[in-house]
């Protein structure tokens, strides 16, 4: 009994140790780029100077958005090399992430996607990014070359809605 006892100990240390080491693992590969707050997503789209920026702001919780999210995969796809750089910003609760991991997964974005900076005023957030966002998701803004606001859109738009603006603002 006492070996068994040794047995089942060295077995349960080795099956943790594998846990934590699969646990690293998942860690190193979310799909999540990081968190953002306001600052620090004004920051991340001024690094993107000379090309198109196409933010949209989405949860996994949104239907809408997860209806417009393929669109918004195919067009960086097609766009990428002419200069478009789209980033996404989930406004899931920490809590769900599991489920934003899932669907990033499943949609497989050439872009990065961040999540809203937990804490904070949301209202603030939401002020920062646009002063006529009403929080209403999806919400995507599309910043110019030279880094200006170009054009928002408030809710569900179509593929032929985004690249309509993005094909005006990727030419010479």
């Amino acid at each position: 009994m006492r070996a068994d006892v040794g047995i089942l100990a060295r077995n349960g240390a080795a099956v943790a140790a594998l846990l934590l080491l699969a646990a690293g693992s998942l860690a190193e590969t979310s799909r999540i780029a990081g968190e953002v707050d306001a600052k620090g997503l004004s920051e991340r789209i001024g690094r993107e100077k000379g090309r198109v920026v196409l933010v949209n702001f989405w949860a996994t919780w949104c239907v809408p958005c997860r209806e417009e999210f393929p669109d918004l995969v195919r067009l960086q796809r097609a766009y990428a090399t002419q200069g478009l750089q789209v980033l996404g910003v989930s406004t899931d609760l920490s809590r769900e992430t599991p489920a934003v991991e899932k669907f990033l997964g499943e949609q497989k974005p050439a872009f990065p996607n961040y999540r809203k900076k937990r804490g904070g005023d949301d209202q603030q957030f939401i002020d920062a990014v646009d002063a006529s966002w009403g929080g209403e998701l999806p919400f995507s803004v599309l910043y110019a070359r030279d880094g200006r606001k170009a054009k928002v859109f408030s809710g569900k738009h179509t593929y032929a809605d985004y690249e309509k603006e993005v094909q005006a603002l990727l030419k010479p």
